[in-house]
């Protein structure tokens, strides 16, 4: 045992020398550093193995984070990014992991010799804690989000000026309705301004041009450089070119109701707030697909406690802010690298209680036409840099998420291999209830899901946000990700553009 942990040490001493001299010794010695990786690589399994064959009781839980170590050698023998920002990557992941796999060996043996029914009982007893406070917070979010019924309407003089903001790229049908929904809104200062991104073929311009004579007007988008997120500066550009004092922002893939424009003003101007974004529902015909993905991707906004942290839900299918505020905050160009922006600003104003959430009811009727494979590429997109592009909170939250959602269903059958049957049945039946219904609270109220595909798809939507959540890290830091034919990789990781990774897949 003390010889393989004594291994293991050296391993991990060595790992970091080899992480902190990136710039010194390997920046331009492609060659070793694929010879040092390969050599890490063999260490570490060799290290982990043996202590797993010694006491496996003891290494089998560190032994998960081992496959994240590995990538961490990976990743540094791929030398993406810049040198500074490489060592600093690699070194916080490496010390982060290392930290981390010594705090599972410890408790491991501490608990070594506790009866395994003890073991589960806690298991258990924390699993149904979990996810109660999580429905809480679910519960509290989506209560906070409905919009006031008494709440006071506006005359059409009392209004202020509004730019609804499109940038389109490549574009056909989805844009057509997105169109044909926004002119037929009541407001009384609209205006539209709609931006064709370098559009690849004529249809995006035709479609916007299509609308000139309903008010909709047409923006030519400029190439980004490379330091800018495209979406990000088609946003800026039509920031810029905007004149209302509210500017509203919205995706093609969004459709209003006649009355919802208004009705997300008048939400913003009675809570006296700078901000606000919209949790939309799925369109009326937007088929009968099984919706993982954008379940997946509400609920990590409605789930956690954000209000404790300052960091609100938000979403980028329509959002809303003051024209003055984003000016004070810099416009896109402070956030010219990030895939949300919406949630910095949102940050931001809610420090000074300046933001609100709502959710689609009433007159308020926003929906989204997102179709499987945008749902896919959206997640990809979005996933990894939610977690600040860090390997250890991708490890982490896998984790969390094996632990607390899918682990109370896989709890079910075991319950019977182990005494007291009915007592651990009963508390992993208590967690899988409440998993299902915050599942069903946000799958079925936001019409993604019919309630019986929603009760018996729950464990595979948190399954399928583990197998996301690793493709968008995997092709973030190895491959590359595409967005309306453009690679985000760029701006988003900071990688350099003459990346040998890069032009493989040009």
């Amino acid at each position: 045992m003390y010889v393989w942990f004594g291994f293991w040490a050296v391993v991990a001493v060595i790992e970091t020398l080899v992480y902190a001299f990136t710039a010194q010794l390997f920046e331009r010695a492609k060659t070793l550093r694929y010879i040092v990786a390969g050599l890490l690589v063999s260490a570490i399994v060799l290290a982990n193995f043996g202590l797993m064959s010694y006491d496996w009781t003891v290494w089998c839980a560190p032994m998960l984070l081992m496959p994240y170590r590995l990538l961490n050698s990976v990743r540094f023998a791929w030398h993406r990014l810049h040198s500074a920002r490489l060592r600093a990557v690699t070194l916080r992941t490496h010390i982060w992991i290392i930290s981390a796999q010594i705090i599972l060996a410890l408790a491991s043996w501490l608990l070594r010799d506790v009866e395994a029914v003890i073991i589960f009982g806690i298991l258990a007893s924390l699993q149904f804690v979990g996810v109660l406070t999580l429905l809480r917070a679910s519960m509290q979010t989506w209560e906070h989000a409905k919009p006031q019924e008494n709440m006071r309407h506006y005359t059409d003089k009392e209004l202020p000026s509004v730019s609804i903001l499109v940038p389109a790229r490549d574009e056909t049908d989805a844009l057509q309705k997105c169109l044909e929904s926004l002119i037929a809104n009541d407001y009384p200062k609209l205006e539209i301004l709609v931006l064709d991104d370098c559009s690849r073929g004529k249809k995006t311009p035709e479609i916007i041009r299509s609308f000139a004579q309903n008010g909709v007007r047409f923006v030519k988008g400029v190439v980004p450089p490379d330091e800018w997120v495209a979406k990000n500066y088609a946003y800026e550009q039509l920031r810029t070119e905007a004149s209302g004092e509210i500017l509203l922002f919205c995706g093609v893939d969004t459709l209003f109701e006649p009355k919802a424009v208004r009705a997300i003003l008048e939400t913003l101007l009675s809570r006296g707030k700078d901000m606000t974004s919209v949790l939309p529902t799925r369109s009326p015909d937007g088929g009968k697909i099984v919706s993982f993905l954008q379940t997946m991707r509400y609920y990590w906004e409605l789930c956690l406690p954000r209000r404790m942290f300052k960091r609100p839900p938000v979403l980028s299918t329509c959002w809303v802010v003051r024209a003055d505020f984003l000016e004070e905050a810099g416009g896109f160009a402070a956030m010219s690298q990030s895939v949300s922006p919406e949630a910095h600003f949102a940050k931001m104003a809610v420090v000074q209680d300046k933001y609100t959430f709502v959710r689609t009811h009433g007159e308020l009727q926003v929906h989204s036409t997102k179709s499987f494979g945008d749902q896919v590429d959206t997640t990809v997109r979005m996933r990894y840099p939610q977690l600040h592009r860090r390997l250890e909170l991708v490890a982490g939250t896998a984790l969390f998420e094996l632990t607390f959602f899918v682990g109370p269903f896989l709890g079910l059958p075991l319950s019977f291999l182990l005494p007291h049957t009915g007592a651990f049945f009963a508390l992993w039946f208590a967690s899988v209830l409440v998993v299902e219904i915050m599942y069903y609270l946000i799958s079925v109220q936001t019409k993604l899901n019919k309630p019986l595909t929603a009760f018996l798809t729950a464990p595979f939507g948190f399954a399928a946000d583990i197998v996301m959540l690793h493709l968008s890290m995997l092709r973030y830091e190895f491959g590359s990700v595409n967005w309306k034919g453009r690679n985000v990789c760029i701006p988003v990781m900071r990688v350099e553009p003459n990346s040998p990774s890069l032009s493989r897949r040009k």
